[in-house]
């Protein structure tokens, strides 16, 4: 394993991504091209969703389609045992992007929301999932936008607050400073993506400051990037947007049949 994929794993065991309140479920759906991949789903079906976390989008597939078997691959020990506690009904396996533990052309729709950019090597990741996805299945990836603003502040706040994070108290330090700032952006952006706020407590508003400021390796694309890495490795776009306010972009691929 890379040294960037021991950090984020170890990152990740600390911190998992548990970031769910009353409104990230619909949010993921609502307008989203991950909701237009979970049409697509067939009955019998196998759905991969690769990078899972603590099984937000592996439960979805679960609980709204008629996938026949969903399997959550994370590279992270800490954020598996957190979906398993919720995830009935989905297989979970421990496992890296660059090296999928799929066979060749054996899963009809693979998902993978915001977690190729981490892996310090996201064309590779992307081929890999498609190097699992049968000719004729569907793709879908989300990544960070290279042109949002979110790139600098990871790029310029991200070390501060990991080297504070490093200190002893470090950890209370972000919390009464940086934490609340973070936090008042957050519920901004909730306002003017949904017209609500919503409640969030410590414990995910710490995890989700962790995901965005303290994970230690993000990467930032285009789209016109990230098309040319998928039609390299055998897939078609056959659509993509920006979301969150443009932070992130997302795309859906479909395998090529010949």
């Amino acid at each position: 394993m890379s040294t960037i994929g021991s950090a984020t794993r170890s990152h990740y065991d600390r911190y998992p991504y548990d970031f769910e309140t009353a409104l990230h479920a619909p949010m993921q759906l609502s307008g989203s091209l991950l909701g237009k991949t979970l049409e697509l789903i067939r009955p019998g079906d196998v759905v991969v969703d690769a990078g899972c976390g603590t099984g937000l989008v592996s439960r979805l597939v679960k609980e709204r389609t008629p996938a026949a078997s969903v399997v959550g691959v994370d590279l992270s020990l800490g954020s598996l045992r957190r979906s398993a506690e919720s995830s009935r009904g989905v297989s979970l396996v421990q496992g890296d992007l660059l090296r999928l533990p799929v066979r060749t052309n054996s899963v009809d729709v693979t998902i993978s929301r915001g977690v190729i950019m981490t892996t310090g090597a996201p064309r590779q990741a992307l081929a890999e999932l498609a190097r699992g996805t049968r000719p004729g299945g569907h793709l879908f990836i989300r990544v960070y936008n290279r042109s949002h603003a979110y790139r600098w502040i990871y790029m310029i706040f991200g070390p501060v607050c990991r080297a504070i994070e490093r200190l002893p108290g470090g950890r209370a330090l972000l919390t009464v400073f940086a934490l609340p700032i973070f936090m008042l952006i957050t519920q901004l952006a909730f306002v003017v993506t949904t017209g609500r706020v919503t409640r969030i407590p410590l414990k995910v508003a710490w995890n989700f400051f962790a995901d965005q400021l303290l994970v230690p390796h993000n990467s930032f694309h285009s789209p016109d990037e990230v098309r040319q890495w998928g039609a390299a490795a055998g897939c078609r776009c056959l659509a993509h947007q920006a979301i969150t306010l443009g932070q992130q972009i997302e795309f859906l691929f479909v395998k090529n049949t010949q």
